[in-house]
């Protein structure tokens, strides 16, 4: 079987999203979207799957043309789809979460749902993948990698012959993602066709048999994966090559003065006892696996997480309590690690969410003539990608999203910058670019603390580093020079 869409055109406004765009899928084989936010990658996916309708082209199975103007309609042609941000009701079964849009089909005459059936019926989809959950478990004790199985089990519910997954590994950590790959591995071996969006590349060569480049909405190129360059990918991607030049350079001495005291900060159940110091000027990362203790570190010193024992000292301050208020009094923002649900309004314009938190006032007014000031002066700074400050952050990139957080943050005027995982889910041009923004705000004397799952990215950017794992402090690297994965794999695992 193959299905493929052709000439493909979307707009969003006066943005264009897919311009005579092009993909093909076919049976037995994972076909991996790559190219920079913006690309058109989930954009050409979400036409297949009839979230977006197309503007143009035509999609074809077996050389037959295909209607598709809703997700319905995929569903009908045996097209399901699995988006980035996570889709589960976490107060609901793991059984109603796969069957959430049929559980009428399960329903009893004045008897109600039907559960054993409805979760037999479940088990089997999950077993189909080898996913090791057990349908009885309480949802809310499984990880996002569990989390994100139960979506592909909702989409394969279906019985699709295409699978669309739509950047699906962008929040799980490592062990979750393996895992998730695994699962996607098997579903290929079955036959089906997957299409697979993801900025990871170390996922894209192990699992694509071919590779699909995109660039402002247009195809570039499709090649089969052993035809497969780091340098040529890169190049057909950005129109250049990335080289070694991801990370710049690290600072050349040492930072001294210290701007922030972490001492035996404790969160319960989260983080016991951690003791560090932050100075003027310096990256200072936090490593380690999701919920090892960076989350609560970076959390309790925002006010986002209550502090159960210790303090944190700012200037000739010292406080055991917060809230993320005062935070910002002290000149301390934070960008979370869930840009859509905790750092963007993403119906809001980009530049409401930039001057969010900061916005100037004339009394007790908006001061409209310094707020277009300042907007302006953010989206050029963090070089954000768009016509119209006044259009809806939802219209950008994923990358271009992140970027109006950190602009966001940037407006609060802060001494302390807090990172959460500040280039997940984005692509390596935007990557590089946000990279270089957060060393020259450390350059021009802004303390960060960058909180990252990703060990090369941790050992790229950092001057210091911080290794979390059963929520404490395993290690302190007081110089990042030269450090390899090996020297601080055994500290995090």
């Amino acid at each position: 079987m193959i299905l493929e869409a052709r000439n493909v055109k979307k707009r969003f406004g006066p943005t264009i999203a897919l311009d005579r765009a092009y993909v093909q899928l076919r049976s037995g084989e994972v076909n991996a979207l790559v190219g920079e936010n913006g690309a058109g990658k989930s954009t050409i996916l979400k036409a297949i799957a009839g979230v977006h309708h197309m503007d143009e082209g035509a999609i074809t199975i077996d050389g037959k043309e295909i209607e598709i103007h809703s997700m319905k309609d995929a569903v009908a042609n045996g097209i399901s789809i699995v988006f980035q941000e996570s889709t589960i009701n976490p107060y609901i079964t793991i059984a109603e979460n796969i069957f959430i849009d049929r559980l009428s089909d399960y329903r009893k005459l004045l008897l109600g749902i039907d559960w054993k059936r409805l979760n037999s019926d479940a088990q089997k989809i999950l077993d189909s993948m080898e996913s090791g959950i057990d349908v009885k478990t309480d949802i809310r004790d499984l990880n996002l990698g569990q989390w994100k199985l139960i979506e592909v089990a909702r989409a394969l519910s279906n019985d699709p012959q295409i699978l669309l997954l739509d950047e699906s590994t962008a929040f799980l950590n490592h062990n979750e993602t393996i895992s998730f790959i695994s699962s996607v591995k098997k579903l290929r071996e079955r036959g089906m066709a997957i299409g697979f969006v993801s900025h990871h590349m170390q996922e894209v060569y192990d699992l694509a048999d071919r590779i699909t480049v995109m660039r402002d909405g247009k195809f570039v190129i499709e090649m089969l994966r052993n035809e497969v360059t780091q340098e040529r990918l890169e190049s057909a991607m950005v129109g250049r090559s990335i080289g070694e030049k991801l990370y710049p350079p690290k600072r050349e001495t040492p930072a001294e003065e210290v701007v922030l005291k972490v001492e035996n900060l404790s969160v319960e159940g989260q983080l016991e006892h951690a003791d560090f110091e932050l100075r003027r000027g310096e990256i200072l990362g936090i490593g380690g696996l999701k919920q090892s203790g960076g989350d609560a570190i970076i959390n309790a010193i925002y006010g986002a997480v209550p502090i159960s024992e210790g303090s944190v000292t700012m200037g000739k301050e010292t406080y055991s309590s917060t809230r993320p208020t005062e935070s910002l009094d002290r000149k301390i923002a934070l960008l979370p690690g869930e840009r859509t649900l905790e750092g963007l309004i993403v119906n809001f314009s980009i530049g409401d969410n930039i001057v969010m938190s900061a916005g100037p006032r004339k009394g007790v007014l908006r001061d409209k003539k310094k707020e277009k000031e300042m907007i302006a002066q953010y989206v050029d700074q963090v070089r954000i990608k768009t016509d119209n400050p006044n259009n809806p952050a939802s219209s950008l990139s994923g990358g271009n999203m992140q970027k109006v957080v950190i602009g966001k943050c940037l407006a609060t005027n802060p001494e302390v910058l807090l990172l959460n995982n500040p280039t997940r889910g984005i692509d390596i041009s935007a990557r590089q670019e946000i990279y270089t923004l957060i060393r020259g705000l450390a350059d021009q004397g802004l303390s960060i603390i960058m909180l990252t799952e990703d060990l090369l990215e941790l050992l790229g950017m950092s001057d210091r580093i911080l290794i979390t794992r059963h929520n404490k402090i395993s290690k302190q690297f007081e110089k990042n020079d030269g450090l390899t994965e090996e020297d601080v794999i055994s500290y995090i695992v």
